[in-house]
């Protein structure tokens, strides 16, 4: 009897432990569940950052192309106006070469047919002079 006492103490601390770990595994599986859930939450906040991230990447990337397409025009039409503008300073040193340097050479050209002319008219009133002819 005293064995069966035993037993029978034996018996209801084995089914608290029994208890106590049902209850201990309902915590678990709550907590399982409870973790599941929230890494679904999270897996799905993951793909939805993805998608916005390759959304922006793709966004960057066109804004990337856009912003290279102006500047090249741009780069083109600067070359375009310094051409331009190289022909124009061509065009303006050769007026300045015209009006400077040919102008000083016909200038100098005329001054030198006028003291020739003066030169030579004197020295033809001169022999006139000698000749007699006053």
């Amino acid at each position: 009897m005293e064995k069966c006492e035993v037993n029978s103490n034996e018996i209801k601390r084995l089914e608290k432990r029994v208890a106590l770990l049902e209850e201990y595994r309902e915590k678990d599986k709550n907590q399982v569940y409870e973790l599941d859930k929230s890494l679904s939450v999270f897996i799905n906040e993951m793909k939805n950052i993805s998608e916005e991230l390759k959304t922006v990447v793709s966004n960057f990337k066109e804004a990337i192309i856009r912003s290279t397409n102006a500047q090249e025009k741009e780069i083109l039409a600067l070359k375009e106006k310094v051409v331009e503008n190289e022909k124009k300073l061509e065009k303006l040193d050769a007026k300045v070469e015209q009006e400077t340097i040919v102008a000083n050479s016909e200038k100098w050209k005329k001054v030198t047919s006028y003291v020739l002319t003066a030169i030579v008219g004197a020295i033809i009133a001169f022999v006139l002079a000698k000749i007699g002819l006053n």
